[in-house]
């Protein structure tokens, strides 16, 4: 008997994995058994680590991130200097990083569940290296304008959205399904240990005005993780080859997410957060001049949201089990803390208030993200995943320029009260819904109902 891409994904021994499902073994999934403080309750959070698969693809991923956030503040230190700060080009900047994740994310989901996971990452990683190369070249060498610049960041968008659906499939099946929130909170957490770590180590290099450094940081960085990630032994991919086209593989994705609830209004949930919250990212550098007259203070910003979030990324690893409900209550203490963000004028407040911001953001992006992996069939999860890159990034590009065009009439601290008071409010409107939302439907619902 042949398993199945499911069978695969939670064992290779799915009767052994529902008596023993901490057992490596049993669930299919190579790596050593969890001991001390990682068996431990209190440990919880940090059990994928007993897994190498997981173990390399981590700091694959800390390396990638931390000079993905160098590289970040420093494009936007660069369009700031090309522009003289203006919000527009600075909402187009964030439109061509993420417009691929919306336009694209859909087909990269169905590649993700066609062809091979690991090797789709690791030619979007060689894609980075090169752009930011280029990039670092052509800044070094003065050649650099606002269009060019645009156009590059929707090339290395492109790749982040190809690489995105095959990243979430990659970590999922290297941990057992015990440990998948586990993975899912560390893999955050090093994502916003990074948005500190990355903002520091570039502010130097941002001071300096040398961004040509910190373009090719990234590029090495991506090269590094390319060669971690070419050493993870996983089970290989056997990608479903239903009939019919691209577009009858996107309606079979998107009819399972509609099937396995909540994961549809979940990955609603997530869109309206990335409109009207993450979005807000794009005119930090425009609050920090007009606010604090100083726009470098916008990376300080920045590493303090990255340090709410790592800790809302590893606290979301201790939930026992995520819900819809949950989350969007989360979302309601993010809508208050971003409107407070806005109107603060002591730096120390505005800190203080992007850690509680960037501890809710991620909160609710793990436990959600957490939940729909859990409830979905792995020959399907690319597409699905999709979805979830959809929802999270490609719709930031739609915030972050509308941002940017009401910014430019009304005002920065305006705008951002007003993205705080739509995500208090839709927050609310999804809290009271959820119960109806997440019925009982699907083998996996009772996972996230």
């Amino acid at each position: 008997m042949v398993d199945s891409p499911v069978e695969e994904s939670l064992g290779a021994n799915p009767g052994a994995a529902a008596l023993d499902p901490a057992d490596p073994v049993a669930m299919g999934v190579p790596g050593d058994r969890a001991r001390g403080f990682l068996a431990s309750s209190g440990g919880r959070a940090f059990r994928a680590l007993a897994h190498e698969p997981f173990r390399l693809l981590f700091i694959a991923f800390l390396v990638n991130q931390t000079g993905f956030w160098i590289s970040h503040v420093s494009l936007q230190a660069l369009m700031v200097q090309l522009t003289g700060n203006d919000p527009m080009h600075l909402g187009m900047l964030f439109a061509a990083l993420f417009l691929p994740a919306f336009l694209l994310a859909p087909l990269a989901g169905v590649t993700a569940d066609r062809f091979d996971r690991k090797r789709i990452v690791l030619v979007c990683y060689a894609a980075v290296a090169a752009l930011m190369l280029l990039l670092a070249w052509l800044t070094a060498s003065g050649r650099i304008g606002p269009p060019l610049a645009l156009a590059l960041s929707f090339l290395l968008g492109t790749a982040f959205c190809f690489s995105g659906p095959a990243s979430f499939a990659v970590a999922a099946n290297t941990v057992p399904v015990l440990d998948l929130p586990s993975a899912v909170s560390l893999q955050s957490a090093a994502n916003n240990l990074t948005r500190v770590l990355g903002p520091a180590l570039a502010a130097p290099l941002l001071a300096a005005r040398r961004f040509e450094w910190s373009f090719c940081i990234f590029g090495s960085a991506a090269v590094v993780s390319a060669l971690l990630i070419a050493r993870i032994r996983m089970p290989d991919h056997a990608p479903q080859f239903s009939s019919g086209g691209i577009f009858a593989r996107l309606r079979v994705g998107f009819a399972h997410a509609r099937e396995r609830r909540p994961a549809l209004p979940a990955l609603l949930t997530v869109a309206a957060l990335s409109i009207f919250g993450v979005s807000h990212m794009a005119l930090l550098p425009v609050f920090a001049e007009r606010v604090f007259g100083n726009r470098d203070v916008f990376a300080w910003i920045v590493a303090a949201s990255g340090v709410g979030a790592m800790s809302g990324a590893l606290a979301a690893g201790y939930v026992h089990r995520a819900t819809l409900r949950g989350s969007a209550l989360q979302m309601v203490i993010y809508g208050v803390a971003l409107a407070a963000f806005a109107l603060s004028r002591s730096l120390a407040f505005a800190l203080a208030a992007q850690i509680v911001v960037g501890y809710f953001y991620f909160s609710v992006m793990t436990n959600l993200q957490t939940l729909v992996q859990r409830i979905v069939d792995d020959d399907k999860r690319g597409r699905v995943m999709s979805l979830f890159q959809v929802a999270w990034a490609g719709l930031i590009p739609f915030g972050g320029f509308a941002m940017g065009a009401v910014a430019d009439s009304l005002g920065v601290v305006p705008t951002l009260v007003g993205a705080g008071a739509c995500c208090f409010a839709i927050a609310l409107a999804i809290a009271a819904g959820a119960p109806r939302w997440s019925g009982q439907t699907g083998t996996n619902s009772s996972l996230a109902a």
